[in-house]
This record gives C-alpha cells, sequence and structure tokens, in this order.
C-alpha cells in the first residue's frame, strides 16, 4: 500500500519541480532588456571652417645679399665704353670694382657703397692706336634704391647715385706735366653713372628671386602630415591658394619680408592620403600692412567607428558592480541621431540585452579632450529598465561609461606647431631655411553630429618665424 503511494507521489514531485524549473527559467528569462534603438536621422548641419593663414617674416641676412650681388655683378662694371666729348678725340672708358659691393638698411632703402677704379683714355693723345697712356683715377660711391616685389616675385629697385669721393684723382700728361682733369672727369661719371646703376638693377632683379625661395616652401607646405597614430592614423594636408606680402622692413644687417599664405586645411584618416602638388605660384598680393599673425581654422571628422574602437578599448570585457549586481559589457557602438551621441552597450550578466545611451558631445578644454555631457538612458531604455530592474537606473553605469568616453586632443591638434617644424626640417627646404612657432594657442569653436561621424571645429592662432640661412 505505501509502495502504490510512492509511485503516485513521484508524478507529482515531478511535474513540481518541471512548474519550478519552468517559472526560474521564467524569472531569468525577465532578467534581458532589449529597447527599440533610437532612430539615426535629424543631425546637426555640417559646420564650415573658413580660410586659414601662415604668417611669417621672412628674414633674408644682408651678407648674404651681398654676397649674391657681388656674384652676379663681377669685377668690370663697365668695359670699353665710348664718350664723345666734343674736344677731343672720343675717350675709352672702364670702370671696375677694386672691393666688394657692401649693402645697408635703413627700413626704407638699401643703401650700396663700393670702391671704384677707372681707366680713361688720354684725350691728347697722339694718335687714335695710342692706348698706352692711360689716365688712372679711383673714388668711393654711394648708391641709394627702395626696394620693392612685384608681383610677379621679382625684387625691383631704383638705383641711384648718391655721392662720390676721389680716392685718387684723374690726372693726365702734357709735355710730362701733370694736368688733373677732375671737372672732366666728373663730367664723364655723371654721364655713366647709369651704367652702373644698371648693373646693380639688374643683378638684383635677376639674382634676388623671391619666387625661388618660396617655391620651395609652397610646396613643403602641401605635404599631408601625420599627426595622430592612436587607433587610426590621422593626416593633416594643407591647400596653399594665396600669398600676401607686406612693406619691407629690416635693419643695417637684414631685410625683413613679412609674408602671409592663405591655405584651406583639413584632417584625414587613414593611411598616407595621395596628393598632387600645386606647381605654380599664385600672382602675388600686395598689401599695405600685414600683421605677423597666424590662424588655423581646422574642420575635422571623427567617424564613429574610431569613437566605437576608443570605448572599446577602455571599456569592453569589464566588469561593473552595479548595486550588488554584476554586469559585463561585452561591446559598445556609437552613432548619431536626433542631436545626439547614441552609445549602444551590449551587456550580459544580472542582466542581458543592449541598452542605448545618449548625451551631447563637447570639449573640456581643461585637459584638452572630446567629452560627453550628460549622458543619460535614452528613453525607450529607461522605460525597459523600470519594467524588469530598476536597480540599472543607478548612476553607476552611465556614470563610468560618461567618464571613459573621452577623445583626447592633445596629440590630434596641439601638437601641429611641432609637426610642421619636423617636417618643415626634414624637407629640402629645410636645409636653406628654419622656422619657427614661439605660439601656438588652440581653441574649440563647434562640434556638429552627423551621419558619419562628428565634425569638429578648431581655431588656432600662433607666431611664426622664418629664415633663410643661405640663398
Amino acid at each position: 500500500m505505501r509502495e502504490e503511494s510512492e509511485q503516485n507521489r513521484l508524478p507529482y514531485f515531478l511535474i513540481c519541480t518541471a512548474f519550478f524549473a519552468f517559472m526560474l527559467a521564467g524569472v531569468f528569462a525577465c532578467k534581458r532588456v532589449d529597447p527599440k534603438p533610437p532612430s539615426a536621422q535629424n543631425f546637426d548641419d555640417s559646420l564650415t571652417a573658413d580660410s586659414s593663414y601662415v604668417s611669417a617674416p621672412i628674414l633674408f641676412e644682408i651678407s648674404e645679399l651681398e654676397e649674391k650681388i657681388n656674384r652676379a655683378l663681377g669685377v668690370v662694371l663697365v668695359q670699353n665704353a665710348t664718350i664723345k666729348n666734343g674736344i677731343a678725340r672720343p675717350l675709352n672708358l672702364r670702370i671696375e670694382r677694386s672691393g666688394p659691393i657692401r649693402l645697408a638698411f635703413d627700413g626704407q632703402r638699401l643703401a650700396f657703397s663700393a670702391s671704384l677704379r677707372i681707366w680713361l683714355s688720354n684725350p691728347f693723345r697722339l694718335s687714335v692706336q695710342d692706348t698706352s697712356d692711360r689716365v688712372y683715377s679711383a673714388l668711393h660711391v654711394q648708391f641709394r634704391s627702395p626696394l620693392v616685389v612685384r608681383d610677379d616675385w621679382r625684387m625691383q629697385t631704383n638705383v641711384e647715385l648718391e655721392n662720390y669721393r676721389w680716392i685718387t684723382e684723374p690726372q693726365i700728361r702734357m709735355l710730362g706735366i701733370k694736368v688733373p682733369v677732375t671737372n672732366l672727369a666728373d663730367q664723364i661719371l655723371q654721364k655713366r653713372e647709369n651704367g652702373i646703376e644698371n648693373a646693380i638693377d639688374r643683378a638684383i632683379f635677376n639674382e634676388l628671386r623671391l619666387d625661388r625661395e618660396v617655391t620651395k616652401i609652397w610646396q613643403s607646405i602641401q605635404k599631408p602630415l601625420l599627426i595622430n597614430r592612436n587607433f587610426q592614423e590621422v593626416w593633416l594636408r594643407p591647400k596653399p591658394f594665396a600669398v600676401l606680402v607686406g612693406p619691407i622692413r629690416g635693419n643695417p644687417t637684414e631685410l625683413v619680408i613679412p609674408m602671409r599664405i592663405k591655405l584651406k586645411m583639413e584632417s584625414l584618416f587613414g593611411p598616407k592620403p595621395t596628393y598632387a602638388l600645386n606647381l605654380p605660384l599664385p600672382r602675388l598680393q600686395k598689401v599695405a600692412s600685414l600683421p605677423m599673425n597666424s590662424h588655423v581654422s581646422l574642420l575635422s571628422r571623427v567617424p564613429y567607428s574610431q569613437l566605437s574602437t576608443v570605448l572599446n578599448a577602455y571599456v569592453s570585457g569589464a566588469k561593473l558592480d552595479v548595486i550588488n549586481h554584476l554586469i559585463n559589457v561585452k561591446k559598445i557602438s556609437v552613432y548619431g541621431g536626433e542631436h545626439a551621441l547614441i552609445v549602444q552597450a551590449d551587456i550580459k550578466g544580472a542582466l542581458g540585452g543592449t541598452l542605448y545611451f545618449r548625451g551631447r558631445p563637447t570639449f573640456d578644454t581643461v585637459r584638452k579632450e572630446l567629452v560627453m555631457q550628460n549622458l543619460d538612458y535614452d528613453i525607450q531604455t529607461e522605460q525597459s529598465l523600470a519594467k524588469v530592474a530598476d536597480w540599472m537606473l543607478h548612476d553607476t553605469l552611465k556614470d563610468t561609461l560618461q567618464s571613459t568616453l573621452r577623445v583626447p586632443l592633445e596629440e590630434h591638434f596641439t601638437l601641429l606647431p611641432n609637426k610642421i617644424e619636423s617636417a618643415f626640417a626634414r624637407a629640402k627646404v629645410g636645409k636653406k631655411a628654419r622656422i619657427d612657432i614661439p605660439k601656438f594657442q588652440l581653441s574649440p569653436k563647434a562640434i556638429a553630429v552627423r551621419p558619419d561621424g562628428l565634425q569638429i571645429l578648431l581655431h588656432a592662432d600662433a607666431a611664426m618665424k622664418l629664415e633663410v640661412v643661405k640663398l
């Protein structure tokens, strides 16, 4: 009888066990959340970067200019010129430099000084064929000229004789007696001064080619710069399109030419971008004044895939204790919608499923980072959590995500001056010139949530100096 009773209780026990197992499975099945994802629509308007410009005073050492001009002039300035004086036979004239031409600059005009040797045929020689009797003299001359840069990049002077001083006065011999002919020599020099001045003008016009120096800079500045290697390579590509120059200034030892290159800046992600050089220099634009400040307006695009990579590197696999419930973050994804950044978190553990957060990206100007502001659960996620796991509405998880979602901009942007200086030094132009960037101040301007990523607009004000070491 007892055995029969035990047999009757067994099915009842199995039924109860199955029922409780079913109920337990149902309890665990309820610990999942699967809210409707926020829609990826309604984005911010696209941002536009204004033109950037890089201003730098180009410094030319006077000693380098002297060397260049003296090489171009040579020793002989006037060779076998014939002068009709109306008194005697035509005179043969030869003018040479007896030393180098010296330059100085007073802030407005170039000053040239030189010692000259002059050979003049004796106007009272016995025959035309008689060239043995030459009148020798030496003098020191002083020229001055304004210096301007033409819109075709040539340096232009208009040299004029300012004064001269005889070192050895010219004399001729008549019947063995020395006869001074300084007045005649003065007249001849006045007639021939244009020959000397023109020689100097031609030397500066042909040899001091500003375009030769700036072309190296123009081409070098177009090369993409690698400014970040974190997670994904970030390249900065400048696109110059105009050059401005202000009035030349300087001092007795150097010339200073204020110059500004106007350009567009863009940042690119991935491998080094291919590019074609914009080879010809544009026509030079001359302005009455040109402050030596530089301004960079940089519009950068940060893809959502990069943001997701940054988050996953810090959060994926993390185990979080939320009110004594262990949550494991499996994966993080980021996208945009409804003028906000949407963070999708796939989780497992005490609660499984997908959570959606939304927040507005902003700048942390102190730490120079892109951060999330007011990160909170999306409304659909909040409603789902209220039904199945209201303890998840505690701030622990969203606070953790908000503190983690930080994209450093320090290397991305503020190291740009060092990158420019290094790239300039590595280029061929760096062998003849030095660039210095003593000031570079970054200020964020705007962030836009776009379909493919975040647009970040930053402005940077800088000071730069470019010195031509060897012409």
